[in-house]
């Protein structure tokens, strides 16, 4: 089913809010300041500067993934109250979904709670999830996520592998994301999933190859949907980073595998690859700063928020683990702002 078209300026009262909201997202400065913070308490206190959290000054630093859930909740509460058509924006919130029950599965495998490390940020409830998961409730869930849920216990049924629990429903949410998508009136988000979509086939056909796993093994993650198809993973699979990274100059992402192949090549890790597929996606939503009103500029302040609280997450995490300035700046993301 298509979603019906609507006229931009049917946005224009939440395009005007979401436009005055533009002073407390983070912007390089508040990175940089947050970066040579000396201390965890140090680079918290900047946050305060941007909205972030009730009474921000008695909230522990350790406690700080608290605060950042609590900011997408906000961040979701901001916009989809007021748009004429919430499925435009339900694509974001389906990876809460499935957080949860990747979380649930695996702490059922070991027998352990996992209330606390639920998210509220789904389109089911986290407390009607976990009854829906735990009474294998599959008429409940929406199809690709009853099949996703199938599919992930019966491989780990057979492997015992908790990644694979990971793999098969990451697929199964970009699976949901893109058949949502697809019924919607707008170029600019099936753009946007589409080049989702890419990226994330990318860093996940890298991890694998660093892992070491098989050829085969990569066809259970590729999430069909995107520009670029699994044929092209398929046959640079055994090559060099820089040679595959010529299959991907007609997809617009040879530089992005390319400035990212020596830390691939010299330690097997891929932060700076998944910064720099989070950094390409944020240059396609900076088009929307040149859009008044329409879905365009809703899209991309709710991609922004997220991309901005991964990059606190980032921060933060490093700022209690000791982590030096120049280290972090590796990881941080580009802002939208």
């Amino acid at each position: 089913m298509t979603a019906k078209r609507y006229k931009n300026e049917d946005y224009s009262f939440v395009c005007g809010y979401i436009a005055s909201r533009d002073k407390y997202l983070l912007t390089q400065e508040r990175i940089d300041r947050m970066l040579e913070s000396k201390t965890a308490d140090d680079a918290l206190r900047i946050l305060l500067e941007m909205n972030y959290g009730e009474e921000i000054e008695s909230i522990s630093p350790i406690e700080f993934e608290a605060i950042l859930s609590g900011e997408l909740e906000k961040a979701y509460s901001f916009v989809l109250p007021f748009v004429p058509d919430r499925s435009y924006f339900e694509m974001f919130l389906y990876p809460g979904d499935y957080h949860n029950i990747k979380t649930l599965l695996k702490a059922e495998s070991l027998g352990i709670e996992a209330d606390e490390l639920l998210m509220e940020t789904g389109t089911i409830p986290a407390a009607d999830l976990k009854d829906l998961v735990r009474e294998r409730n599959y008429d409940d869930m929406r199809d690709i996520m009853a099949d996703g849920m199938k599919d992930a216990l019966e491989e780990y049924s057979l492997s015992h592998d908790p990644q694979c629990i990971d793999l098969i429903l990451d697929k199964a949410c970009y699976k949901d994301m893109s058949l949502l998508v697809s019924g919607l009136n707008s170029d600019f988000i099936k753009e946007y999933m589409a080049l989702r979509i890419d990226l994330i086939n990318l860093t996940t056909f890298i991890r694998i190859r660093e892992m070491g796993k098989p050829p085969g093994f990569y066809s259970k993650g590729f999430v069909e949907g995107g520009n670029i198809p699994e044929q092209v993973f398929e046959d640079g699979f055994e090559e060099h980073v820089e040679q595959f990274a010529e299959r991907l100059d007609n997809y617009g992402l040879h530089d992005v595998l390319i400035k990212s192949a020596k830390m691939i090549r010299e330690t097997g890790r891929i932060t700076v690859l998944e910064k720099l597929c989070d950094n390409y996606l944020m240059e396609y939503l900076k088009q929307a700063k040149y859009i008044t009103y329409g879905i365009e500029p809703l899209i991309a302040y709710i991609a922004a928020r997220e991309n901005e609280i991964k990059t606190v997450r980032i921060i933060m995490a490093g700022k209690l683990a000791g982590i030096s300035p120049d280290l972090l700046r590796e990881r941080v993301r580009e802002p939208y702002a």
